[in-house]
């Protein structure tokens, strides 16, 4: 038998030396431009460990390597790659393990605690079970009672009673005084019953909630809100009178929604409560000359601190050469001056509506 067939264990294919074989052009290579073609050649995964223990100067140093590179041929890349396995068969190669070893090698990236608890030398504390529901409960007390109300009653009375049993006491009696019979009766009945809920149900009645009732509603009050700015801003560009009865009018047969769009209305007159001051200058940036000096001519009387508002936000210098505008005698007349005015207030509204500037009344002081 041949020498090959008799020798065990190895299954690598010896390499024989190449006769006159000159010396290795890898040996003309810097070691540290053959370390960094050994990591690249690893690939992303394999070489990310190795990666990740070099400080920032001998990344750059591989990065530099890498750059200086201009070609190495399949040989050469070879001689590397041997010269390496050479490197690694100079150390001594063997591995030793057990419980003591692991200890240490986990004690070098853990606490002595957290050692323990993984070595099984300190029971582990249980993690505490989370509510999912807590945050849906919290959010139901915050709407009107009534509301709530007529939102149970379109549900059977045994799941009426696990959401106020879930509800603040205050809060869930406030529900029940504006639920009806027979929906009252039955629900008071299985409260009474105090049947124990599984967790589990509760999580998915909490999830019912939310998407049958709590997300609608948001949905709603956003689409609200819409429709009042909407209508505000519509109301603001009306003449004094007509915006004036047409609010009366809401707050006679729409008293719910007359807050909002008169909280969102606003006039040339309430201009310095509504327009924010560092927003003044984008005004004047945008429009220019020839649009403002028509709108600050028509700011007079009660209408004057308007303009001075205006006025007073800008620089010194830009608020002179207005004033000078303002003051010549052969500045041509606004024709029109209440036209001129919606037309000002229509584009501070498309402005706004471009996150420009900042129109928005300030919160009435409380007393």
């Amino acid at each position: 038998m041949s020498e090959a067939a008799t020798r065990p264990g190895s299954n690598v294919t010896q390499m024989r030396a190449r006769a006159g074989a000159a010396p290795g052009k890898a040996g003309a290579i810097p070691p540290a431009r053959r370390a960094a073609v050994v990591i690249a050649m690893l690939g992303e995964q394999a070489a990310r460990p190795i990666v990740e223990k070099l400080d920032n100067a001998s990344l750059a140093q591989v990065a530099n390597e890498l750059e200086a590179v201009s070609y190495l041929g399949r040989e050469e890349l070879t001689e590397i790659v041997m010269d390496f396995l050479q490197a690694l068969r100079a150390t001594n190669g063997s591995f030793r393990g057990g419980r003591e070893r692991a200890r240490e090698i986990v004690s070098s990236f853990l606490d002595e605690n957290r050692a323990d608890i993984v070595f099984g030398n300190v029971e582990m504390p249980k993690p505490q079970p989370v509510s999912k529901s807590s945050d849906v409960w919290t959010r139901l007390e915050a709407r009107k009672p009534a509301v709530v109300a007529a939102y149970l009653s379109r549900l059977t009375a045994n799941i009426s009673a696990i959401i106020l049993r879930k509800l603040d006491v205050a809060f869930a009696s406030e529900v029940v005084g504006h639920l009806q019979e027979p929906m009252l009766d039955s629900t008071i009945g299985y409260l009474v019953g105090g049947e124990d809920v599984d967790s589990e149900i509760e999580d998915v009645v909490a999830q019912m909630v939310e998407i049958e009732f709590l997300n609608q509603v948001q949905t709603t009050e956003s689409e609200g809100n819409a429709n009042a700015e909407s209508v505000g801003e519509l109301l603001s560009l009306l003449p004094n009178h007509t915006r004036a009865r047409i609010m009366s009018f809401i707050r006679t047969e729409h008293e719910d929604k007359f807050e909002s769009i008169e909280k969102v209305m606003f006039t040339i007159e309430g201009l310095p409560e509504i327009l924010a001051r560092q927003s003044v200058p984008v005004v004047f940036k945008e429009l220019g000359e020839d649009t403002l000096v028509p709108v600050l001519a028509t700011l007079t009387g009660p209408a004057q601190r308007v303009q001075d508002y205006l006025l007073e936000n800008i620089s010194s210098r830009l608020a002179v050469q207005y004033r000078d505008s303002l003051s010549d005698p052969n500045r041509t007349p606004v024709e029109d001056p209440d036209a001129t005015q919606r037309t000002f207030l229509t584009t501070l509204m498309s402005m706004k509506r471009r996150g420009l500037i900042t129109l928005e009344k300030a919160p009435a002081k409380a007393g």
